[in-house]
């Protein structure tokens, strides 16, 4: 991408580029980024200057932690005790659940079987709602399951041992008539 500005600094011809096209981690659609910078940018030649500095009385902070609540809002605390929005979580849902094209990693892509998704902050629209700083837990009780795999593991080993008894009786009794 090459610039080229007249005497008085202002660009000659309008200067674009294409980059090359992705697939977002949402699996969205495929992106594609144009950018162009217009004849209406000037060039100077002086050199760079702060030329007026406001303060707003808030000393400077650091990232102290970010909290998610209820809603989805995330939020930043700095250790000057000021705290910013930064955004939202949104809760997506699809028609057909099912129809979602696993991409390995925990991520998964619409398909046309899925439907189109729709997008909810928490507690709208049937969206369900987020439980901040929660873990989610198994629906799985393991010591029910472990009993439940002994239980099957005892049933598979009695039953081969009832068709190895049968197998050796077939064999006696053909060998008693040879």
């Amino acid at each position: 991408m090459a610039f080229t500005f007249d005497q008085a600094g202002r660009l000659t011809a309008p200067v674009a580029t294409t980059f090359d096209s992705f697939m977002p981690a949402s699996g969205v659609a495929q992106q594609q980024i144009t950018l162009t910078i217009p004849t209406t940018s000037t060039a100077t030649t002086k050199p760079f200057k702060v030329a007026t500095q406001t303060q707003d009385g808030v000393a400077v902070g650091r990232l102290q932690g970010v909290t998610i609540n209820e809603k989805g809002i995330v939020s930043a605390s700095y250790s000057n005790g000021d705290t910013r929005a930064l955004g939202q979580v949104a809760i997506v849902s699809f028609s057909n659940s099912a129809g979602l094209r696993q991409m390995g990693n925990s991520n998964w892509q619409a398909t046309g079987l899925s439907g189109e998704p729709s997008f909810a902050s928490s507690g709208e629209n049937g969206a369900g709602s987020l439980m901040s700083g929660m873990i989610e837990g198994s629906n799985v009780d393991i010591t029910e399951e472990l009993v439940g795999l002994i239980a099957a593991q005892r049933n598979f080993q009695a039953n081969s041992k009832a068709l190895d008894t049968s197998n050796q009786i077939t064999r006696s009794i053909l060998d008693l008539r040879a």
